[in-house]
């Protein structure tokens, strides 16, 4: 195995499918300084070839594909190889202006997709270090889950070496918890640990959270993409502290969008008021940001909405997990944040209900949304004063701590 310059051991070989020879050797070339150990493919006749003289049907090797290639392209070659037995984790190359055939090709199974833009071999390497960092994740709670059964049934055919089999179980077991408690929430993990498996649960009231970046795409269109995404990372890192530290659920992100709840997987009757703080803090936050970069470079400016409402919550995934939520209420949310405006917090009626006593607020009547659909809403000014600590009234106090049983333990801002 060898080693990159940085004394990082690379596990997983990549296969470069790229028609342009000058193309495909410069990106060989990267992927190889930095201790990956590649194969070059100039046509989809080349990799069909290949695969010919494989014996097993699981490539161990992450594929970068181009999606047009001189003599097919992306989707007619996995096809092929999906006809042929051969499964296998890929990321696509696209060019500009070709991002939704990128994203289609995600719902096909991509597990990341590449702009071919300016520096964009550089982002190659990130890609693919974060995609063989997960695929290793998944490797090795696969090999955990294998080496639990073992255990298991030396365990039930040895009875006098009991005590030392117990032993390994419960090293090995946390082990796994570790790599499942870093993907899934603490309760789910455990669930999925002790069973085997975790079964959707339904939800009275769940306090949903969307925050997204106004205008992100017509950014991405004028500005360096690649300090937008690393500036975008840097928000969502915040927004991530924040969410943890007031006990909200991260779901996940999309694109430039920002999800989160509250009152799962443990239920909280005082999700929505928790969510409401959470959101002030958020939007305040980012408005605290804007003068932290660079002037040459637009700011970011936040849309914000809460609905609260049913919803089941449940993992889906066999190697690759992930813990989500679906619902009319999720829906709801949806179009809350696309009706609200920069730097506000806007809610739904249903939310109102719940937090209107903790608040400050301004009605902002029935609002058209997508369909033609009207909802009431409002905007979130402030904690009430007498709930606060700050003048803002961003920061909870210790009354209002006290009076929703809310943990001592988080830290709150």
């Amino acid at each position: 195995m060898e080693e990159s310059e940085t004394g990082q051991k690379n596990l997983v070989p990549v296969w470069i499918i790229e028609d342009d020879q000058y193309l495909n050797a410069i990106i060989k070339r990267t992927l190889e300084k930095q201790g990956f150990t590649c194969i070059s493919f100039m046509s989809a006749k080349d990799v069909s070839d290949h695969l010919t003289k494989l014996t097993n049907d699981k490539i161990n090797a992450i594929m970068l594909i181009d999606y047009l290639l001189g003599d097919s392209d992306a989707v007619k070659l996995l096809e092929k190889m999906k006809k042929m037995g051969f499964t296998v984790s890929f990321i696509v190359m696209t060019g500009q202006g070709n991002q939704n055939v990128a994203v289609e090709l995600m719902k096909l199974g991509a597990m990341d997709y590449i702009v071919k833009e300016k520096d964009f071999i550089d982002k190659i390497v990130k890609v693919i270090r974060n995609v063989s960092e997960k695929l290793e994740v998944a490797n090795k709670l696969e090999e955990s889950k294998k080496q639990l059964k073992a255990n298991a049934e030396k365990l039930r055919a040895l009875n006098e070496e009991i005590i030392l089999q117990k032993i390994a179980i419960e090293s090995e077991k946390e082990k796994t918890d570790k790599l499942l408690q870093s993907i899934l929430p603490h309760k789910i993990a455990n669930e999925l640990l002790e069973k085997g498996y975790t079964k959707p649960r339904e939800y009275n009231s769940v306090s949903i959270l969307f925050a997204d970046v106004i205008g992100f795409s017509d950014l991405a269109k004028s500005n360096p993409s690649i300090e937008l995404v690393k500036r975008l990372d840097n928000y969502f890192y915040i927004f991530d502290e924040i969410i943890e530290q007031y006990g909200l659920e991260k779901i996940k992100t999309i694109g430039d969008c920002y999800m989160c709840a509250g009152g799962i997987p443990e239920e909280n009757p005082n999700s929505a008021i928790i969510a409401v703080i959470a959101g002030l803090k958020i939007q305040a936050t980012a408005l605290s940001l804007l003068d932290e970069y660079n002037e040459n470079l637009p700011c970011f400016r936040l849309r914000l909405g809460i609905h609260s409402g049913p919803v089941v919550a449940g993992v889906v995934g066999k190697n690759k997990f992930a813990y989500d939520i679906w619902g009319d209420a999720v829906n709801v949310a949806s179009r809350i944040v696309e009706a609200g405006e920069k730097d506000k917090v806007n809610i739904s009626e249903k939310t109102y209900q719940l937090v209107k006593n903790y608040f400050i607020f301004s009605e902002r009547g029935e609002i058209i949304t997508k369909r033609n659909y009207p909802i009431k809403m409002y905007f979130v000014e402030r904690l009430k004063p007498e709930y606060s600590v700050d003048d803002q009234g961003i920061s909870p106090s210790k009354k209002l701590l006290k009076e929703l049983n809310i943990k001592q333990g988080i830290k709150y801002y």
